[in-house]
C-alpha cells in the first residue's frame, strides 16, 4: 500500500540533507580564520588553549553561557553523554578531537556545577578574556551567547574550521526534536 505522507516525507528528507550538506559548507567558510592562544583558567590554573589540543589536532570548542543559562545546561547535560565519542573519533574513522566547554564562570563555579550535573568534559574559564567576543560569540557589551567553533593546531598555529551558534530547536541537542513533536510545546 502506498502511504503518500510516506513518500513526502522521505522526498522532503532528501532535500533536506542536500540543504544539510550545503550548510556545512557554509558554515565551514564562515568560521574560517586565525585564533590567538588565549591563556584560560583551568581548576588546576592557567591553560594556554593550544595546551588544551593534549595530543590532538583538533577540537570542539563549546562556547557556554555559564551556570546562569538553563539552554547551556541542557546542551551540556547532553555532551555529557557524547564528549569521550568525540575524543575517541567517529566509529570507521580517523577523526578524533578535544572536547572543551568554555564558560565566563570562574573555574571553582565550573567545577562545582559539573559535578552537581555529572559532567565528564573538560572545562576552561575564559573569565577576564576576549575570547567569546574576539570569536563572535558575544554582544556589544560582552555578554556571551552559545555555540562552538571547530580548531585546529598545526604546529605553533590555531586556526578555525567551523563555527555554529546553538540555540532552541537546533539539531545539536536531540531533546529539541522531540519537544517539537508534542503538540502544545513552544517549540512545535
Amino acid at each position: 500500500m502506498d502511504d503518500p505522507v510516506a513518500k513526502e516525507l522521505e522526498e522532503l528528507g532528501k532535500q533536506i540533507s542536500e540543504l544539510q550538506k550545503k550548510e556545512i559548507a557554509l558554515k565551514q567558510k564562515w568560521g574560517a580564520g586565525d585564533v590567538q592562544d588565549y591563556e584560560l583558567q583551568g581548576i588546576d590554573g592557567p591553560v594556554k588553549l593550544s595546551e588544551a589540543f593534549g595530543d590532538k589536532s583538533l577540537m570542539v570548542l563549546v562556547h557556554n553561557m555559564g551556570k546562569q543559562c538553563p539552554y547551556c545546561t541542557l546542551w551540556a547535560d547532553g555532551f555529557s553523554s557524547i564528549a569521550h565519542h568525540i575524543e575517541e573519533g567517529v566509529p570507521g574513522g580517523e577523526t578524533k578531537a578535544a572536547f572543551v566547554v568554555v564558560s565566563p564562570d570562574d573555574p571553582q563555579t565550573q567545577k562545582d556545577y559539573a559535578e552537581s550535573r555529572g559532567w565528564k568534559f573538560r572545562m576552561l574559564s575564559a573569565k577576564d578574556t576576549s575570547l567569546f567576543k574576539d570569536m563572535g560569540y558575544a554582544d556589544d557589551k560582552g555578554n556571551p551567547w552559545p555555540g562552538m567553533s571547530i580548531l585546529k593546531k598545526e604546529g605553533d598555529r590555531i586556526t578555525r574550521v567551523a563555527r555554529d551558534f546553538f540555540g532552541p530547536g537546533d539539531n545539536y541537542n536531540f531533546i529539541f526534536r522531540m519537544f517539537e513533536l508534542m503538540p502544545g510545546s513552544p517549540m512545535s
